[in-house]
Order: C-alpha cells, then sequence, then structure tokens
C-alpha cells in the first residue's frame, strides 16, 4: 500500500464522514465542518481544478468522480490528466479497468459497487477483487449492515458506505458493520463524532 493509501485510510480512522459533494459550491462548506476527505461527484473540469486548489490549500484530500466528471475522458488518458494536470489525490469509479491506471498514477483508488440486488452482489464482489482498489464504496450505504455477513467471505479492501445515510443512528450502525467510513451530501452529518472522538474530546 502506497503513501497517499495510508494517508487516506489514516484521515478516515481519524474523522470517517467523507462529504459527497455534487456542486463546487459545497467545498467551502465541507472544508469549514473540518471534513478531511471530498469526493467530488459532478461538475466540469474547471470547476474541480478551483476545487482541488481549495482542498489542497486547508490540507484536504479529494478524490474525483472520473465517470462523471464533465471535460475529461472516462479511460485512462482521462485518468491521467486528473493525476497530472488537476492534480487530485485519487479517483472513484465503477469501472474496474481504471483502477490499475490510477494506481500507477500514484492515486488512491476507490470502485463504487452498487449493490441492487444478490446477483449484483455475487457478481461485483469478484469483479472488485480482480480489480483491486485502494477501498470499495459499497451504495447504497444503508444495505451494508444487511450484508456484512456475505462481505467476509471476500477479499476487500476498506469499506466505505454511500448513499441514503440520513441519520447518526445509521452512521454508527454503519461503522460498527465495519465500514472505515460513510460518504454523504447531509450537511448536518459532517459533524458527526464516533464514540471513539466523544470519549476523547
Amino acid at each position: 500500500m502506497g503513501s497517499a493509501t495510508d494517508g487516506f485510510l489514516r484521515a478516515l480512522r481519524a474523522k470517517p464522514v467523507v462529504a459527497g459533494l455534487r456542486r463546487s459550491a459545497d467545498v467551502d462548506g465541507a472544508i469549514r465542518h473540518g471534513i478531511a476527505v471530498l469526493f467530488i461527484l459532478g461538475e466540469d473540469i474547471f470547476a474541480l481544478q478551483e476545487s482541488v486548489l481549495k482542498a489542497h490549500a486547508s490540507g484536504r484530500l479529494i478524490l474525483a468522480h472520473v465517470d462523471l466528471i464533465k471535460g475529461v475522458g472516462r479511460d485512462e488518458a482521462g485518468v491521467r490528466f486528473l493525476a497530472r494536470h488537476l492534480h487530485v489525490d485519487g479517483i472513484l469509479t465503477t469501472r474496474g479497468n481504471l483502477i490499475g491506471p490510477a494506481k500507477r498514477e500514484g492515486l488512491i483508488a476507490v470502485q463504487r459497487l452498487f449493490v441492487l440486488d444478490s446477483e449484483s452482489l455475487e457478481t461485483g464482489l469478484p469483479a472488485v477483487e480482480r480489480a483491486a482498489p485502494d477501498a470499495v464504496e459499497v451504495l447504497p450505504g444503508v444495505i451494508l449492515p444487511l450484508i456484512a455477513a456475505q462481505l467476509k467471505g471476500a477479499s476487500l479492501p476498506p469499506l466505505i458506505a454511500g448513499g441514503l445515510i440520513r441519520t447518526r443512528a445509521q452512521v454508527d450502525e454503519i461503522l460498527a458493520a465495519g465500514a472505515i467510513a460513510i460518504s454523504t451530501g447531509a450537511e448536518d452529518l459532517w459533524n458527526f463524532r464516533g464514540a471513539k472522538e466523544q470519549n476523547n474530546p
């Protein structure tokens, strides 16, 4: 595991809530809330460039969803562009074939796994194992406690849960089920303090 990945996992353990942002305008708010890791889930390359500058100026890590950013190809060249010209810290993608190129560029590589039914879980797990990302984002995140037992048999990297997470009780349950972090656009969860942090103010 590279130093970028080590730093990413340390950041998630220290602050297990990731800001999942669809608009660059929300980057400032996430930084003000003390969020350590930002997932950019939309916008174009120009807005992303601005967001990267803001995040890095504040010591935050920023990952771009390569499948959703406008103005960049959803391919190996697109990954290289994000790494070498926009200087993102990592990517998110549903495409297993982009994980290897991202890691070769020194990027943190997070693969998104949509669990819509039993079949998508059965076919998705081997695909993730083959791609070997640095972390997996399971969507919708609220399903993680229900499938935690099935995930234990797979050889998976750290898990992040994203999607439909609306309450602090859900965050607690998801983290207790084995996730290292949750990602959310819900601003009221950005101040989440886990049990460890509450006991050590």
